[in-house]
């Protein structure tokens, strides 16, 4: 943090090998990129739970399965897609006797995002929390890469590594497909929150 602060106000002295000739180089951290568990580190937002994506944060929230005892996404990618798309519609395939006419929530600015940090309290009865924590947001912690005077402005100051999102979803479908002991996600858990959100008797148990 030093070092990044000292490029940006001061600039550092350096050599220009081409013209053979110093200059004063000033230098700004423009994104980083990580894999999802080092993505919630440094965004400081839990990726876990009922709202684990970092970008839409708490407009987004995740609905628990009761027989897989965890929080799926399953249905909520329908509010991204063009308002004329006919999954929108689709009233079988997905949440069964559900159309979707919302919009997805629009992305959080810099500003948006500071204030929200700014106006966090902790919580006396869980120390080591904020107040609303899992219930209302998912911030872990406040990092100091906010006291960059210009890191509020960057459009996209945090990314996701692709080969690490690759590796996994090829690892999820490769092991669903073959039926991979331990692999696969295609289980009788599954097939009976299938059968409770969506109308396919096809894949019920």
């Amino acid at each position: 943090m030093d070092d990044l602060k000292e490029a940006w106000d001061n600039g550092i002295w350096t050599y220009d090998a081409a013209s053979k000739t110093n200059f004063q180089m000033y230098a700004w951290l423009m994104y980083s990129m990580h894999d999802l568990l080092a993505f919630a580190l440094f965004v400081a937002w839990c990726v876990h739970g009922r709202f684990p994506c970092p970008q839409c944060k708490a407009a987004l929230k995740f609905h628990w399965l009761p027989a897989g005892g965890k929080y799926s996404c399953f249905d909520l990618h329908r509010q991204f897609l063009p308002p004329n798309h006919p999954f929108r519609k689709d009233k079988k395939n997905f949440i069964k006797g559900k159309v979707v006419k919302n919009v997805a929530a629009p992305t959080m600015m810099g500003e948006q995002v500071l204030a929200q940090l700014n106006s966090l309290e902790p919580d006396p009865e869980c120390p080591g929390y904020f107040k609303g924590y899992n219930s209302e947001h998912a911030w872990t912690h406040k990092t100091c890469l906010w006291d960059l005077p210009y890191f509020k402005d960057l459009e996209l100051p945090h990314n996701i590594d692709v080969m690490h999102t690759e590796k996994n979803i090829g690892e999820a479908l490769f092991g669903t497909f073959f039926g991979i002991d331990g692999k696969s996600k295609d289980n009788p858990k599954a097939r009976v929150d299938q059968e409770s959100l969506c109308n396919r008797k096809s894949l019920n148990m």
